[in-house]
């Protein structure tokens, strides 16, 4: 069965808090049984869009993902 596109959001939301708060990509996908890539994925398409819609400077939106290596 499909999660609701809520269930999703909430799902990426908790991906990213965990991750802001220094836990690694890998971990969060083993203990949510999700796919390392998948996660790693959904969290670069969120910082890009971050990135291309905020109107900060990128180094300013960069300090919220501070594992990302993009």
């Amino acid at each position: 069965m499909m999660a609701s596109a809520r269930q999703s959001d909430e799902q990426l939301l908790t991906i990213l808090e965990r991750a802001y708060r220094g836990e690694t990509l890998s971990r969060i996908a083993d203990d949510m049984g999700l796919a390392k890539e998948s996660v790693r994925t959904q969290t670069r398409r969120v910082l890009r869009a971050d990135l291309a819609e905020s109107g900060e400077p990128s180094g300013v939106v960069r300090l919220a993902y501070p594992w990302a290596r993009v």
